[in-house]
This record gives structure tokens, C-alpha cells and sequence, in this order.
């Protein structure tokens, strides 16, 4: 006796796996979207929409899925195809997620760009100037302090076991005040590059990382901050005493038997130091900027910076 041919059979459970994982997902999908925008900001309610997308076609995916576990096979193909189509909807929606902030900033007028980000820098710029120009801006900062060179310190750790003088807080400190006077001349090189800045640059540096600006700065500015502080911290240090310091204590380490040569130049390394300290907190106040809506206190700030984010 012949089998009954079931080919052609109609997949009696699909609609039924619709029928109930359907609104199971949808349920699942507006609890997550009510959750989000209930805890989401300013600045990420506008994505709801591709929130929901997304979220939809997982709950989406699912269900077929759970459905298509109690179909008969020869219904399995077109769950497949319904899977790849919605997984390359969830491809497309995540690419142009992506070039958001690209074509966002693109929209914008050009003088709207170039006066957006000099706002922000020359903000910035003022405020770790200010900030590290202080007294003790360097001195008391955990990470712009400029400790002793290597050097030096192990150079006073030989001369306090052979009981000689102590120099080294000393010439410490005054290394500190000498980065903390070069932080006027420091901040008038750097407005002076941002004023320099082209359209091209200012948008390259909108899409960049969130230190863009401060590679920025540092590339077409360091050198001639450098050249500029170095001559300020020699005088500086001459100033406050440190370099008659300094020389009196390689006077006495000179006359320590078996001690290899001393060499470390005050100069050059409070120099490097200070550039360290400086565009460090010019790398933080940017990132704060871009990322943080209450620093956007002009109507052009909110406006190119509200693109990017």
C-alpha cells in the first residue's frame, strides 16, 4: 500500500507560532523601548527610532525562529529567506548609524564648523593655562607634577647616605614654579594656532577621535611651544634658584667616589615635563567638551556639537 504523499502538505503550526510568539516579542520589544527612553538622555532620544528598529527585527528573528522550530522542513526556507532579509536590514540601519556624525557635520555651514571648534579650543586652551599657571597648578597637580630626573634622584638618594646636604625637594619645587610662569606664553602660542586653523582642518578634527584637536595641536604648535618655554624655564629656574641648587649639589656628588657621571639637564627635562602636563589637560578638556551638552554654552556650540554626538 502506498504511502500518503505529504509534499505538499500545509504547515499547520505556522500561524500558530505567530499567533502566539508574535505578541510575546512585540511585548518584549515596547517594554525595552519605554525602558530605554525612560533612562536615556538628551542626546539619545533622538536614536529611539533606530533603537526600536533594531530591537523589533531581533524580536523579529526570534520569533521566526521559534516558530520555524515546529514547522514541517519543507517550510524552513522560508523562514531563512524572512532571517537573511531582516539580518541585512539590521546591516543597513547599523552602516548609516555609523556615517551619522560624517554627514552631520557635513551639513553644516562651513563657518558654522571652523567657528564651532575654535569656541571650543580657545575655551579650552584658557581654562588648562589658567588652571596649571596657578600657583601650584603644576606643583600640586597628581598628574602635571614634574618630578626629579631619574638621575637626580638617585644622585641625592648617594648623597643622603653619605650624609651630605639634601637638595632635592628643594629644586623640586622650583622646577615646578618655573613650568607653572610658562603657562601665559604657552596658552598665547596655542590661540594663535587654533586662529590659524582652515575649514578643512576643523572638520577633519569634528570627525576625528575625541583628541583630535589636541594631536592637532601638538603636531602643528609643539615645536614652537617648546622653543618658546625653554627659554622661559631656564630663566625660570635661574630665578627662583633651582640651576644654584642644582649646582651646588653635583658640586658635592663630583667629590662621591665611584659615581657615574651626571648628566641630566633641568632644562630639558621641566620642558618636556610641562608639554606633558599641558596637553594632557588640553586632551581632557576636549573630550569634556564634545561629550558634555552643559559646556555647549553658545547657541553655535550646541549647534556643531549636538551634530557629532
Amino acid at each position: 500500500m502506498r504511502s500518503p504523499d505529504t509534499s505538499h502538505a500545509k504547515p499547520r503550526f505556522v500561524n500558530r507560532g505567530f499567533v502566539f510568539f508574535g505578541p510575546c516579542f512585540l511585548a518584549i520589544v515596547l517594554f525595552a523601548y519605554t525602558q530605554q527612553s525612560k533612562t536615556a538622555g538628551p542626546q539619545m532620544r533622538k536614536r529611539n527610532s533606530n533603537f526600536l528598529f533594531k530591537t523589533g527585527a531581533v524580536a523579529l528573528v526570534m520569533g521566526v525562529m521559534a516558530a520555524g522550530a515546529i514547522v514541517p522542513a519543507n517550510a524552513q526556507s522560508f523562514f531563512d529567506k524572512a532571517k537573511e532579509a531582516l539580518g541585512d536590514a539590521m546591516n543597513s540601519s547599523g552602516s548609516g548609524s555609523a556615517s551619522s556624525s560624517g554627514s552631520g557635520v557635513s551639513a553644516l555651514s562651513s563657518d558654522t564648523v571652523e567657528q564651532g571648534l575654535k569656541q571650543a579650543l580657545d575655551m579650552g586652551v584658557e581654562l588648562v593655562t589658567d588652571q596649571l599657571g596657578a600657583v601650584d597648578g603644576f606643583n600640586a597637580d597628581p598628574v602635571a607634577h614634574i618630578p626629579l630626573p631619574d638621575e637626580v634622584q638617585t644622585a641625592q638618594k648617594l648623597l643622603s647616605v653619605a650624609g651630605l646636604g639634601s637638595y632635592a625637594d628643594e629644586i623640586e619645587l622650583r622646577m615646578n614654579r618655573a613650568a607653572e610662569q610658562t603657562m601665559q606664553d604657552a596658552g598665547d602660542i596655542l590661540v594663535n594656532a587654533v586662529r590659524q586653523m582652515t575649514v578643512a582642518d576643523a572638520k577633519g578634527i569634528l570627525q576625528g577621535p575625541h583628541d583630535a584637536a589636541t594631536q592637532y595641536l601638538r603636531r602643528v604648535s609643539g615645536t614652537d611651544i617648546e622653543g618658546r618655554l625653554r627659554p622661559v624655564i631656564t630663566d625660570a629656574l635661574s630665578d627662583t634658584g633651582a640651576l644654584s641648587l642644582y649646582d651646588q649639589m653635583l658640586g658635592q656628588y663630583d667629590q662621591l667616589p665611584f659615581v657615574p657621571d651626571l648628566k641630566a639637564s633641568l632644562t630639558d627635562h621641566a620642558t618636556a615635563k610641562a608639554m606633558d602636563g599641558l596637553f594632557h589637560y588640553i586632551a581632557v578638556q576636549e573630550a569634556d567638551i564634545r561629550s558634555d551638552p552643559t559646556r555647549w554654552t553658545t547657541d553655535i556650540l550646541k549647534k556643531v556639537f549636538s551634530t557629532v554626538n
